[in-house]
């Protein structure tokens, strides 16, 4: 009964941003209350409702939701889910970027000269330009599975995106973007993949909170790591 509900609110709600009222909506689809308030329940659990308690049930989509409050839960600290994204970031985004050079045509790369001309002066303007930078590149990669999993840490990124870019700077940061977006124009996926592991090693390395304890090609030394805080 709870999942025929939440298909049918799904389905026929998805495009309005507020459902009716409860008494209504429960009688409308000829369902009990109890039920239909598990449904809302799941639903918001789920990142596809939001209850605002005394105000209704607004629709929304948050594929993040679920993830960031397991996220929350099994690594409760802070900083040691911002360093565990870190190292998730080395690993994906330069391929993301491979893909994106090797897969995107003319109008797509446009695209990604346009969010990359959005990142702005301030820190308020350039945390969502950069995520919406990236999140572009992972839509030309072309690859539906990825962008939906990306889509669900969301929420992680924004955390992660205010540190680096204060500490990397802005004007940095775009720099390295021109770079990856030259590389992704040129049709060149090795350098446009040698671009983002740039930028994402640089923006680890420049941020105290994620020192570097890990990278794609292994371990670092005990002695490289000395070296490399000298």
């Amino acid at each position: 009964m709870v999942d025929a509900i939440c298909e049918r609110l799904a389905r026929q709600y998805r495009s309005v941003p507020w459902l009716p009222p409860e008494r209504a909506l429960s009688a409308r689809l000829g369902v009990s209350r109890s039920a239909l308030r598990e449904a809302v329940q799941r639903m918001e659990i789920q990142g596809l409702l939001e209850v605002k308690h005394g105000v209704g049930v607004r629709v929304v989509n948050k594929p993040q939701a679920p993830v960031g409050a397991t996220l929350a839960r099994e690594l409760p600290d802070l900083t040691e889910r911002l360093r565990q994204f870190a190292e998730v970031r080395l690993l994906v985004e330069p391929a993301i970027a491979r893909a994106a050079a090797e897969r995107a045509g003319p109008a797509e790369r446009t695209a990604l000269r346009v969010a990359h001309g959005r990142l702005g002066t301030t820190l308020d303007e350039a945390v969502p330009a950069d995520l919406e930078f990236h999140r572009t590149l992972a839509e030309l990669a072309g690859n539906r599975v990825l962008s939906l999993m990306l889509s669900s840490i969301a929420g992680l990124e924004a955390e992660t995106r205010r540190i680096t870019l204060e500490h990397v700077g802005l004007a940095e940061a775009a720099a390295q973007h021109a770079r990856i977006v030259e590389a992704v124009e040129r049709g060149d996926g090795d350098a446009a993949h040698a671009a983002m592991l740039a930028h994402v090693r640089a923006a680890r390395e420049a941020t105290p909170v994620l020192a570097p304890s890990f990278s794609p090609s292994g371990p670092r030394s005990a002695k490289t790591s000395a070296a490399r805080s000298l």
